[in-house]
This record gives structure tokens, C-alpha cells and sequence, in this order.
């Protein structure tokens, strides 16, 4: 920046931008969660189970990330593993039920991703990995293209029931 002025204005963006995308996250939430709660649904104690452990690794993952090991965290916090799972179930159920009741959004709206909407992802996860996009395209196979697809209407489906909330 040339200007601390120009900083400021920077800064002063950025935190309104961050803002308004936790609100806008908040309010997907809040939408998803009454969904949630009014859905009839059977959700096998098994995919409860498998998701805590990919949440699971996906915390250790991150801390790894920063520098610290899951062993080292559950020191510091006094956490067990079993405690650790215990305190993840709940999460691991509400992430699997939102899936479902947005897939289930999909298909009822006849959601689909184009092939624009998907290279413009890949293209995205290309520069996030610091790849070119032709080389992330061979590396990714037809079921992760489906599956990037599939995120893609899920997103679309957030953004449909999010809109067509009214709140009371």
C-alpha cells in the first residue's frame, strides 16, 4: 500500500467481506438446521461412526498443518480419543443429515452442475494446489468429477432453500 489511508480502506473491505460471508454462513445454518429438524430420517450408526473418523482426521490434518500433532493437542487439552469422538458425534450427525436433505434438494429440483461451473472449480482447486489445470484434469478421475459436481449442486441447493426462507 502507498498510504495508510489506502491500508485502512483495505482492511476496512476485508472485514466487512468476512462479515457478511459469516452472516450469510449463519443464516445457511440457521436454514439447514430447520430442515433438519423437520426431516424424517434412519441415519446408520455405522455413518455416524466412519463420518467422526474422517472429521476426526481432518482436525488432525490441519493441526499437522500448523505444526502440532493430535497426540500433542489431546495433551494440552487433556482430551482422550474417546472423549475427543464423543464431542465429534453430534457434528459428524448434523454434517451427514445436511447432506442428505441437500442431495435430497437436488434431485427434487433437478439441480445440475454444468461443465462451465465444473472446469471453473477445477480451475479454482488448480490454483489452490498450485497446479496447471491440465495436469489437476488428469489426475482427477470421472468419480471425483462427479463428486465435485455433486458438491457443486449441493452448494446450488444451500443457496435455493436459503433464499426461499422466510423467517418467522
Amino acid at each position: 500500500f502507498d498510504t495508510i489511508a489506502e491500508y485502512k480502506e483495505d482492511l476496512k473491505k476485508k472485514l466487512t467481506e468476512n462479515k457478511e460471508e459469516a452472516l450469510k454462513r449463519e443464516r445457511e445454518e440457521a436454514v439447514i438446521g430447520k430442515i433438519i429438524e423437520n426431516a424424517q430420517m434412519d441415519i446408520p450408526e455405522q455413518m455416524v461412526d466412519a463420518q467422526t473418523r474422517q472429521m476426526t482426521q481432518e482436525f488432525a490434518q490441519r493441526l499437522s498443518s500448523q505444526g502440532l500433532s493430535i497426540d500433542q493437542y489431546m495433551q494440552f487439552t487433556g482430551l482422550t480419543p474417546q472423549k475427543m469422538i464423543e464431542e465429534l458425534k453430534p457434528q459428524a450427525l448434523k454434517r451427514i443429515q445436511s447432506r442428505l436433505v441437500l442431495e435430497a434438494v437436488v434431485a427434487a429440483e433437478n439441480i445440475e452442475t454444468t461443465e462451465e461451473e465444473l472446469d471453473k472449480e477445477i480451475e479454482n482447486m488448480a490454483s489452490m494446489y498450485q497446479m496447471e489445470v491440465d495436469k489437476l484434469k488428469e489426475v482427477i478421475g470421472e468419480e471425483e468429477k462427479k463428486q465435485i459436481s455433486l458438491d457443486l449442486a449441493v452448494q446450488k441447493a444451500v443457496e435455493i432453500v436459503t433464499e426461499a426462507a422466510v423467517e418467522k
